[in-house]
This record gives C-alpha cells, sequence and structure tokens, in this order.
C-alpha cells in the first residue's frame, strides 16, 4: 500500500518507519526533520527493537508525494485548518484517511473533503519523542484501537482490516464499531496527565509522580472523565482507570506532547483535548469539578481568555 504521513513528527515517524519496515511504500511529508531524514534516513530508537530506514522517502510538501491509497494524519488538531490546501493533492478515487490526532472533533474536520465512509480514527497509546531531527525515541506503548467515522458493517469491516495491516507491522491494534467510545478511552490518559504535565509547566510524568498529591488528583480527574464517558452511553473498560495509572507510574521521564508543546513555545491542542471533551461532559449532565478546575489552570498557563 502507498502511504502518506502527514506531519512526519514523533508518532507520525514511529508509525511510518514499522509500517515502511513491514513492506509499505511510506513517503514521509516533513518539515522541521527533513533535512535531516533525506540525509541520514529514519531512526527509531525503541524499547522493541531499533529501526533505521535509511532511503526514506521524505517530502516538503504534499503536491512533492501526490495522490497515495493512506493518508496518515498526525500532524496536531489545530493545523486542520490547513486540511483544504494539503489533502487534495494526496487525493486519488479511493484514497482513505485515518487520523492519529489527539482529541474530539478531527474526522468531522476531514469528513470536510473526504467521504465520510474513507475516514477513520486510530487511537494510539504510546510514549515516543523526537527531541533531534529524524531520531525518535520510543520508551514505552505503541497499541492503537481504530474506529470508523462512518456507521455501518461495512466502514466497520474496514477498520478491522486497517488494524490487522497495523498488527502485521508489530503494532498491537483493535477495531472498535463506535468512534466515541475509543475516543474517551484515550481521554482517560490525556485528560489528567497530558493536562497536569502541561499546568505544571512542561514536566515529565516522573516529576509529576514526586509531587505531593498529585497522582491523587489525576486519579479523581480520571474518574470525573470515565463518569462522563458513562454518561455520554460510551464507558470504557471498568478497569481503565487502575491500569492507566500503574502504566503511568512506569513511564519514567516521557514528557507528554501538550508539555512538550509548551515548553518549545509552540501551540497547545487545547480545544480537541480538553476543551471540546469538557463541553461534551458538561452537555451530558456530569459533575466534573476537577477537570474543570485543571481546564483553568491550563488556560491561565496558556494565557487564554
Amino acid at each position: 500500500m502507498r502511504v502518506a504521513i502527514l506531519g512526519a513528527g514523533a508518532l507520525g515517524c514511529f508509525y511510518g518507519a514499522k509500517l515502511e519496515q513491514d513492506g509499505h511504500d511510506v513517503t514521509f511529508i516533513a518539515r522541521s526533520a527533513y533535512d535531516t531524514i533525506r540525509r541520514d534516513g529514519l531512526k527509531v530508537q525503541s524499547v522493541d527493537g531499533d529501526i533505521h530506514v535509511k532511503d526514506a522517502k521524505v517530502c516538503r510538501t504534499p503536491e512533492e508525494c501526490g495522490p497515495v491509497d493512506l493518508v496518515v494524519l498526525c500532524w496536531k488538531t489545530f493545523l486542520n485548518g490547513n486540511l483544504a490546501a494539503a489533502l487534495p493533492p494526496l487525493l486519488g478515487p479511493g484514497t482513505e484517511v485515518l487520523s492519529l490526532q489527539n482529541g474530539m472533533g478531527n474526522a468531522e474536520a476531514v469528513s470536510a473533503f473526504v467521504a465520510p465512509e474513507k475516514v477513520f480514527v486510530g487511537l494510539c497509546f504510546v510514549c515516543c519523542m523526537m527531541d533531534t531531527p529524524g531520531v525518535i525515541t520510543h520508551l514505552e506503548g505503541g497499541d492503537i484501537q481504530f474506529a470508523p467515522f462512518a456507521g455501518g458493517d461495512a466502514p466497520a469491516a474496514r477498520a478491522e482490516e486497517l488494524a490487522a495491516m497495523f498488527r502485521s507491522a508489530g503494532i498491537r491494534s483493535t477495531a472498535f464499531r463506535e468512534l466515541e467510545r475509543i475516543q474517551w478511552c484515550k481521554l482517560t490518559w490525556n485528560i489528567p496527565f497530558n493536562g497536569l504535565c502541561l499546568a505544571h509547566g512542561g514536566i515529565s510524568v516522573q516529576q509529576l509522580f514526586a509531587m505531593h498529591g498529585q497522582v491523587e488528583r489525576a486519579r479523581g480527574i480520571m474518574e470525573e472523565v470515565y463518569a462522563a464517558a458513562e454518561l455520554r452511553g460510551f464507558a470504557p473498560p471498568k478497569d481503565i482507570v487502575d491500569t492507566q495509572m500503574e502504566r503511568t507510574a512506569k513511564m519514567g521521564p516521557f514528557v507528554p506532547s501538550s508539555a512538550v508543546d509548551y515548553q518549545r513555545g509552540r501551540q497547545v491542542e487545547y480545544d480537541a483535548i480538553w476543551g471540546i471533551p469538557l463541553q461534551r461532559a458538561l452537555d451530558a449532565g456530569a459533575s466534573v469539578p476537577l477537570w474543570e478546575q485543571l481546564c483553568r489552570e491550563i488556560r491561565e498557563r496558556l494565557g487564554m481568555a
């Protein structure tokens, strides 16, 4: 399959390298890492085994790449305003788009340019960073939960085929029929831990766990997110809070993506990760005071009104 990675940061490069290693024709559409990848290839230093894509295909623009079978959308959600320019050069008659982005609202943005039955979402449970251009450090995880944007048997079956494609590349992947269900699963982690590490100025998970009362606070926020998902009719597995807490305690120096963006003076994905989900929770009648307080702290940290 011909695949374009649109947004070749840490996450896109990690999964793109795995797909390339499995025999797919992968093109990385990169900005900051373009020169390094073109010269040295793409390197993944992984707990599961290192990868070096020596002759990685890399482009600066979608026009250089041209139409593909699958666009894997990995850039930050606040860049979705660029989809009108970026997607058309990559689209052929049967092109599908898979968003691996955080939060909510991304599939809706893509469906303005691609038929809904061609739009899919993958929620990634992975710790990876790109501190050096073209070099990805993979610390933990990699699992993906897939779901179609459109309802019906055919999109659900295709989501399973995409999951199988990623499983073949060594990624533990599962397909679900309901998009919002997998979104809440990922948000149970992203809202408290991405949020708290950001609210405290861009710290690591390890630093957060060393702070008095913050582990308990994270659990409380996570329980509120779970309760909101349950009110919406999309409750995650009952053991997800314990599972997420245990998994996070082992992440060590990992700095979540929004905390990294804040550290580097970049825009943060507030709406997709915190704003839209919070509004859906409140619309469902959820009581989420800890979550609301975290959002106030994040907005203050970011200088938002």
